[in-house]
């Protein structure tokens, strides 16, 4: 395995950092990786690092690149502080812009002759079922944890396999209206409940829950290849 900070040019001209983990090997597919408010963080790192060893090509693309004006848009403590700039940056970020990255790193799979799935964490859970219900070349989406995600799923649906995975004890994101949401709108896609807090998959961070972690992951590598190998 194998890691890099890949520069990338989307079709308007925007460019941005992409941490980029390669497999030893010939990658089973792609997976593009969305960070959570805080940016490109050691902890994503780690995640497209762990991608990479299960044998997926994977990429993390700097998505507050557009509000920073920075190429490697930033990289915030996980801290009230970094959570308040964070959320400032996310608000100035159109979701055209992040549909239009996600879609520019879809392109440079394709071009390596591989289909590309999403997954997303907090706000990068919102960016993963936005990008995935209108983007048709993602092939699968995993959404974790997304506050934005009740909301989302009136806009439109992926026909690509899905799945969304909530906490009960998450008291940034609504948990029964999400469900109710997904009910109604997207009754097809798995939304998980998971008996831990919001951020159960920061490994490095103080609601890490590993029981929640390898479960959501072992149902998110099962739709990576049904999508993968379809």
């Amino acid at each position: 395995m194998s890691a890099t900070n890949m520069l990338l040019t989307t079709p308007t001209g925007h460019t941005f950092y992409a941490y980029t983990a390669q497999p030893t090997g010939q990658p089973k597919g792609t997976v593009i990786i969305l960070h959570e408010a805080f940016g490109v963080t050691p902890h994503i790192e780690w995640v497209c690092q762990q991608y990479a060893q299960l044998g997926y090509l994977a990429l993390a693309p700097a998505l507050l690149s557009w509000a920073t004006g920075n190429p490697q848009g930033e990289v915030l403590a996980q801290d009230k502080a970094g959570l308040d700039r964070g959320r400032d940056l996310i608000l100035a970020t159109k979701p055209e812009q992040v549909v239009e990255t996600v879609a520019t790193c879809a392109q440079h799979a394709a071009g390596q002759g591989l289909k590309a799935a999403v997954i997303g964490y907090c706000w990068g859970g919102s960016v993963a079922y936005l990008t995935a219900s209108q983007l048709p070349q993602i092939a699968a989406c995993s959404a974790y944890y997304g506050g934005r995600l009740a909301e989302i799923v009136k806009w439109g649906q992926p026909t690509c396999p899905r799945i969304v995975h909530l906490a009960t004890q998450d008291r940034y994101i609504p948990l029964q209206e999400t469900i109710a949401a997904f009910k109604q709108h997207d009754p097809h896609c798995p939304v998980h409940i998971y008996q831990a807090d919001h951020g159960f998959n920061r490994h490095d961070g103080k609601t890490y829950h590993q029981p929640s972690a390898d479960l959501a992951l072992s149902r998110t590598l099962a739709i990576l290849t049904q999508a993968f190998n379809s």
